[in-house]
């Protein structure tokens, strides 16, 4: 499998064009010191699997697409499911497919995907862009997806990272609502952020255990390792008014995602809930958002 690296004397990070446009490592060079970032990849016994990564993209929506289908101007649009061992397709297209190579530097990288829809998976034809690009301490994720259907089509964005956990990782970032939790029935409506799932000013991470998609995100957000000296600063742009915060039990990293649309967004919108994220692009249109991960030591 072909791996693209970019580095700059701060920076190292490993591309996988053909594994769903996948990042397979992301390391930090601190004077004598090497850490990562995120977990590096592993090929698992089932062979390569972009969800073994350390990062990968969700494109053209992310999070559940809950029981294969959703209707959208009318029309019961339908799609499979595309990860072993989840029962609904899910974060869309992009980690799934083989992405080409349009340009390279030292410090960057542009990968291209054209999506028919005739071939399966989204039911929208589209093309799709992801630019990674290091500047200095700064690694930067643009994503851009073109509708080349002739009908408007439901779009979103995000990236799905795989931090790494220490014993004393602490997060924070501010949200105002919950709109969905794996744990919890709720899946029709938002509902106010517990006081105990607040995270602003910062909160150790410890053995807390979250699947949960949360509002009111303000694109903000940063990760402090006080056992390793260093931290990780999230911004992304204004319409990423969603984070996903996933903690595992007994593993090893964790996930904060940054998405414009709450998961299962397609299906909610439909019923007419507001404040989904989901935007929908006409012919020949365009949805391009940025996401940058600083570390500071």
């Amino acid at each position: 499998m072909n791996e693209i690296i970019i580095s700059n004397d701060k920076l190292r990070i490993g591309i996988l064009p053909e594994l769903g446009a996948s990042v397979s490592f992301f390391k930090y060079h601190q004077e004598k010191n090497t850490h990562d970032i995120l977990r590096p990849y592993e090929e698992g016994n089932k062979g390569p699997d972009s969800n073994n990564a350390s990062l990968f993209p969700m494109l053209p929506f992310c999070g559940r697409i809950r029981g294969g289908s959703f209707v959208y101007f009318g029309i019961t649009r339908k799609m499979a499911k595309n990860q072993g061992g989840i029962a609904d397709p899910i974060h869309g297209d992009g980690w799934k497919s083989v992405w080409t190579v349009n340009n390279q530097t030292p410090s960057s990288v542009e990968l291209t995907l054209s999506h028919n829809k005739d071939d399966g998976g989204f039911p929208f034809s589209y093309d799709a862009k992801i630019l990674y690009e290091i500047i200095d301490n700064k690694f930067n994720v643009t994503i851009s997806v073109t509708n080349v259907s002739s009908l408007p089509m439901p779009c979103g964005l995000g990236i799905h990272p795989f931090f790494v956990k220490t014993k004393e990782v602490e997060l924070d970032f501010t949200t105002k609502m919950v709109w969905s939790n794996e744990s919890d029935p709720i899946f029709d409506k938002p509902y106010e952020t517990p006081a105990t799932w607040q995270f602003k000013g910062g909160r150790p991470l410890k053995n807390a255990v979250f699947d949960t998609c949360f509002d009111g995100f303000d694109g903000k957000a940063s990760i402090l390792y006080p056992d390793l000296g260093i931290s990780v600063g999230i911004k992304s742009d204004e319409q990423f008014k969603h984070v996903v915060l996933y903690t595992p039990r007994g593993k090893n990293f964790f996930c904060l995602e940054p998405t414009t649309n709450a998961s299962n967004a397609f299906n909610l919108a439909a019923n007419g809930v507001i404040g989904t994220g989901i935007k929908s692009i006409g012919p020949s249109q365009t949805m391009t958002g940025k996401i940058s991960l600083t570390v500071n030591g």
